[in-house]
């Protein structure tokens, strides 16, 4: 089960890079597919900043949080998702039902899930090094 966590959270971790990569160049494809139009150059400055930075650093407290020892890291994305979660729900019961949202919350619920599970089995490998 740790192993299956280990890989499915780097996999997690690179996807985060990548998105947050994709905010940071401004990639049209990346804010198409989160329904996200910068309408002047502040808002370019947000998209790159704001969305690229807080993926890119969820990308990262998921590494750090991958090592031995060191699961106290995937505290910062676990409390993320779950903020990322309510908000979600809060959108879909103010803004209404689509597709793309369920989606999304499907998503979210399952990485929550995952996050949960690596910051609850993992938490004993620094007791295990001793």
């Amino acid at each position: 089960m740790k192993s299956f966590l280990r890989v499915a959270l780097a996999a997690l971790a690179l996807g985060l890079l990548l998105v947050g990569g994709g905010f940071a160049s401004a990639s049209p494809r990346v804010l198409g597919d989160f329904a996200i139009a910068a309408t002047s150059l502040h808002g370019m400055g947000t998209v790159r900043a704001d969305l690229g930075g807080c993926f890119v650093a969820l990308g990262l407290f998921t590494l750090f949080g991958l090592r031995r020892g060191h699961a106290r890291w995937l505290t910062v994305p676990l409390v993320f998702m779950a903020a990322f979660l309510l908000l979600r729900l809060i959108h879909l019961g103010t803004d209404g039902v689509s597709s793309e949202g369920l989606r999304s919350t499907v998503i979210e619920v399952v990485l929550l899930a995952l996050l949960l599970a690596a910051r609850t089995l993992f938490k004993d490998d620094r007791q295990a090094q001793c």
